[in-house]
């Protein structure tokens, strides 16, 4: 089967995330959301895309290329200029409509569309890929779900009826560190690093157990280490049984 041969997708996405991020200031992004298309900034925006994104391909064969792409950020960056909620989703959505039409006119361009769709039934149908979702799936939310009803007797004990107002941190913080810590774990583990596993381990112990030095905030302190034993084993113990059957 002949490669996809990703070099002018390469350039693309390059020229993609340097106008989009490294070129475009803050307060750019900003008057962009607050003016739509009479700001001065939208404009100047889409300028700096459309010369990145020349030089970087640099052949007037790909006009068709540079053509349909510029058109295409404009389109989706105006259509954004107009909804007033800048949400993080509102921001996923923008980017992912980007990097579709940059994929799509690739894969027409280069005429592979037939080769990706093998590939991607490739992917589909590979034991070993459907094992390896099923282990992230994991050690995402079921894993978390699971130690918060195996902890869920302390975590009560802890609770007193002034929480409410003593209550501090970041809102569902502890339960995304969790998720996170897990997804790392599982892929040190896939790629055969289980020495980084013990850094993770002590760097976690460094943030999350400094402030826990009182006595008065031991039962605290032992429950955030059960919780973080719970959480490693659970992460070890899919990563072995990863690797033990795919």
């Amino acid at each position: 089967m002949n490669p996809l041969h990703p070099e002018l997708l390469i350039r693309i996405l390059v020229a993609h995330f340097f106008a989009d991020f490294i070129l475009q200031t803050t307060t750019m992004a900003k008057q962009k959301d607050k003016n739509g298309l009479k700001s001065g900034s939208f404009w100047l925006h889409i300028g700096i895309h459309v010369l990145v994104l020349s030089l970087l391909l640099w052949d007037y064969h790909l006009w068709p290329v540079l053509l349909i792409v510029s058109v295409g950020h404009f389109l989706i960056d105006a259509i954004k200029s107009r909804i007033s909620n800048s949400s993080t989703w509102v921001f996923v959505i923008d980017q992912v409509l980007h990097l579709a039409v940059i994929v799509g006119v690739w894969v027409v361009y280069t005429q592979q569309e037939m080769i990706l769709v093998n590939k991607i039934s490739e992917l589909v149908s590979s034991q070993k890929i459907w094992g390896l979702v099923l282990a992230y799936t994991l050690v995402s939310v079921p894993a978390g779900v699971f130690i918060g009803k195996l902890t869920g007797k302390w975590a009560t004990e802890l609770e007193e009826p002034s929480d409410a107002q003593k209550k501090s941190g970041l809102n569902n913080a502890g339960k995304w560190i969790g998720v996170l810590e897990r997804i790392l774990i599982l892929t040190f583990i896939i790629v055969n690093e289980f020495s980084a596993i013990g850094f993770l381990l002590a760097a976690k112990s460094v943030f999350r157990f400094g402030d826990l030095k009182n006595d008065s905030e031991h039962k605290k302190t032992e429950y955030i280490i059960i919780g973080t034993l719970l959480s490693f084993v659970f992460g070890i113990a899919t990563g072995l049984l990863y690797k033990t059957f795919f």
